[in-house]
């Protein structure tokens, strides 16, 4: 029992965490118009320098978490996939993104699929991981919020980065169209592992209280 509560504790305190820290990149786009941002005024500057791009770094960095929890055994989900999708984000937003201005909105568009879709998914974990039972929770609201949204937001934060990395191409740097080409590779195992667990979850029947016989 010490352990079940010790690996809960750590998987709420995680998740809890990374909530907080996509959150914040959505209070940027909360405050401050998508124009005002992506028209580069000196105001949209230094929220993107000093502001947003603080932030969405910060974000990434925690999303390691998940592999954190992975390697260790906490969650089901597969190290290999999950460094794959916490490493691809990583390298957009710091090797390829800053060859764009700021407020891009091929930039904007990706972040804040980004930030919908993990401060959604994490929620939903952390809120979860908060009301299941020490038996494990069953059919509920939270987890079929979590995997219906997922497969909407992933590809269409996918074809962001896409269009992020196909406009840094165009401007002399040829060599990121090879790149690109390893988009629908990455792509596909964790496409299909979100489909599966969607499928999975909602061919589970809501647990029934047991009557007992009088």
């Amino acid at each position: 029992m010490v352990q079940l509560d010790a690996k809960k504790i750590i998987l709420n305190f995680g998740t809890g965490l990374m909530t907080a820290c996509w959150m914040r990149v959505l209070i940027v786009f909360m405050e401050h118009s998508w124009n005002e941002i992506a028209a580069g005024s000196p105001d949209g500057q230094n929220v993107c320098q000093h502001i947003f791009q603080p932030r969405i770094h910060l974000a990434l960095a925690f999303s390691f978490i998940d592999l954190f929890n992975s390697i260790l055994g906490l969650t089901r989900s597969k190290p290999s996939q999950v460094l794959l999708f916490a490493s691809v984000r990583t390298g957009v937003e710091l090797l390829v993104a800053p060859k764009l201005p700021c407020g891009a909105w091929q930039h904007l568009a990706t972040v804040l699929c980004w930030s919908l879709g993990d401060f959604i998914r994490c929620g939903c974990f952390f809120i979860d991981g908060l009301m299941s039972s020490p038996n494990g929770s069953g059919f509920n609201i939270i987890k079929s919020v979590r995997y219906t949204v997922g497969p909407i937001l992933f590809p269409i934060g996918t074809l962001c980065e896409m269009f992020l990395v196909a406009r840094v191409a165009m401007d002399g740097r040829p060599s990121l169209f090879a790149a690109l080409a390893l988009w629908p590779a990455g792509f596909y195992p964790l496409m299909k592992q979100l489909l599966k667990q969607r499928k999975k979850h909602f061919q589970q029947k809501p647990s029934m209280p047991v009557k007992k016989m009088v």
